[in-house]
């Protein structure tokens, strides 16, 4: 919100006031002192001409010489006439001030001397501003008949009568000066508006309403010039900065992306350590442990070759079961092994749609899917991938392996339902790999789901939500490793009740790439 007093409308009117005023003020102070000269310079010239025309005085009538005087000098600012000829005769007329008397005498003297008529002026009295002479003397030559100077003549004017018309005119300059001033003030402000205050609000209002990627057009005419000139120098400014702005915002949006794939990076290699250390870990383990269980094996072998305990059934039933929960040991320790280091890799073109459909019929006659409805639906127009058979395979056999479990412990065991599906993902589309074309299989369940706080972990060794001695959390994370040695990607999706889909990217081959 503006304040008026802060306006620049307001103060366009006070200084306008200021300016108007002083130049209202020093315009009467001349045009007083003007019309004050003139008055003064014109009653001169009057006293100059009634000089010349007045009588010489008769000495022998002086009454008819007054009286004609009186007639001339009638409604007139003079005040007195003196004659003083070369004889030292004088005549005066009229009432000669006291302080006017000496230099009278000083300046009928001068004339006398010199020959020459003179203007003199005299006193001191307040005006209207300042102080200002009172009186003028105007002395002039008295000749003969033979043109010979016989004396000179003064006439003395009073300037009292002009300073009193001029301050009786000055009440009528000042009612007119202050109408002059309120009349210049507003006309000044008002164009001074329509010129200025106008097109800033104008140009205020298109500011007001620009939005991202407008320009500002301000063009009122050739009068405006300088208002086009900062029209086209504030949308060079805003070019400018759209134009920084945008390479801001790609400067962050490549930092975001470093970030994320930094974020990445860190994660992977946090986890490629982790699986390193287990990977040792693992591997120091089975060895120490494997050689205990092939001796066990060995010694129960023994025993049941024993004559006294081929005959007893109880007995050989212990040992078949301590030989089969060792053979599930040493299942596992192979598992380890399996983990802990990289077996070579037998790279061939794989047609994932076979796979899928060999191990799809396989695993239905399994005891565990007995419930359970396997459904293929092998959409994608290109299934050609270049891995290695046996570890794919290993992964599809633990997908399903781990969906027939998570359904066989949900409300849908008698309903159970695994559908593996293919579908084909261009170079353009978002899920392709480094922008080449793409495999996507899905594995999806109804089982019981994973919840949101575990689905982060299923992919880390060890990690498994199913019961105590039915899993040993190793499947997904060889899976995860294989399926990166093929370069591709394994994700999953779930939710608590929701069943579970685990989504593999697989890049399509079309040659045999060097390895």
């Amino acid at each position: 919100m503006i304040v008026p007093f802060q306006s620049l409308k307001f103060k366009i009117a006070a200084n306008l006031a200021i300016i108007i005023m002083i130049t209202t003020l020093l315009s009467y102070l001349v045009i007083i002192h003007i019309v004050q000269k003139n008055l003064i310079h014109t009653g001169v010239e009057q006293g100059k001409r009634l000089l010349t025309g007045l009588p010489e005085p008769d000495g022998t009538n002086i009454g008819r010489w007054t009286g004609a005087l009186d007639i001339l000098l009638k409604n007139t600012p003079f005040i007195s006439a003196d004659f003083h000829s070369i004889t030292g005769e004088e005549y005066h007329y009229g009432l000669v001030p006291d302080d006017l008397k000496h230099a009278l005498r000083q300046q009928t003297s001068q004339v006398l001397q010199t020959g020459q008529p003179h203007i003199q002026f005299y006193g001191d009295i307040w005006s209207l501003f300042w102080h200002q002479s009172r009186y003028v003397l105007i002395s002039d030559l008295i000749k003969g008949p033979g043109g010979q100077l016989s004396g000179a003549k003064t006439i003395i004017i009073e300037l009292d009568g002009i300073y009193l018309a001029l301050r009786q005119s000055q009440k009528i300059i000042i009612w007119y000066m202050t109408a002059n001033f309120f009349i210049l003030l507003f006309l000044g402000t008002y164009r001074l508006s329509r010129l200025l205050i106008r097109p800033i609000h104008k140009f205020i209002k298109m500011t007001d309403d620009y939005r991202d990627k407008d320009r500002l057009y301000f063009s009122p005419g050739r009068k405006y010039q300088e208002f086009n000139q900062l029209s086209k120098a504030l949308n060079q400014m805003i070019e400018k900065i759209e134009k920084n702005k945008e390479n801001l915002q790609d400067a962050f949006n490549q930092l975001e992306q470093a970030n994320k794939e930094l974020k990445n990076a860190q994660e992977d290699i946090v986890k490629a350590e982790k699986l390193a250390s287990i990977g040792r870990l693992s591997a120091g383990i089975a060895h120490e442990i494997g050689n205990p269980i092939g001796i066990v094996l060995g010694y129960i072998d023994l025993l049941k070759a024993r004559p006294m305990l081929k005959a007893d059934d109880t007995a050989q039933d212990y040992l078949l079961r301590a030989a089969d929960e060792i053979q599930r040991v040493h299942g596992i320790i192979r598992q380890l092994l399996d983990f802990s280091r990289a077996a070579p890799l037998n790279l061939q073109y794989i047609e994932i749609h076979d796979l899928v459909k060999e191990v799809a019929a396989v695993m239905s006659h399994q005891p565990l899917m007995g419930d359970i409805d396997i459904e293929c639906r092998l959409t994608a127009t290109g299934d050609r991938i270049f891995a290695d058979y046996d570890q794919i395979r290993q992964v599809l056999v633990n997908l399903m392996i781990n969906a027939a479990d998570a359904i066989s412990g949900s409300t849908n065991a008698s309903k159970g339902k695994i559908i593996l599906e293919t579908q084909s993902v261009t170079a353009a589309d978002k899920e392709a790999l480094a922008g080449h074309p793409t495999l996507i299989l899905r594995v999806a369940d109804n089982g019981t789901g994973i919840s949101k706080q575990d689905i982060e972990n299923i992919f880390d060794p060890f990690f498994t939500t199913k019961e105590p001695g039915k899993g040993t959390g190793l499947g997904l994370s060889v899976s995860y490793m294989i399926i990166e040695q093929a370069g591709g990607t394994i994700t999953a999706e779930s939710g608590t009740g929701q069943g579970t889909t685990i989504i593999i990217s697989f890049p399509l081959s079309t040659e045999i790439p060097e390895v």
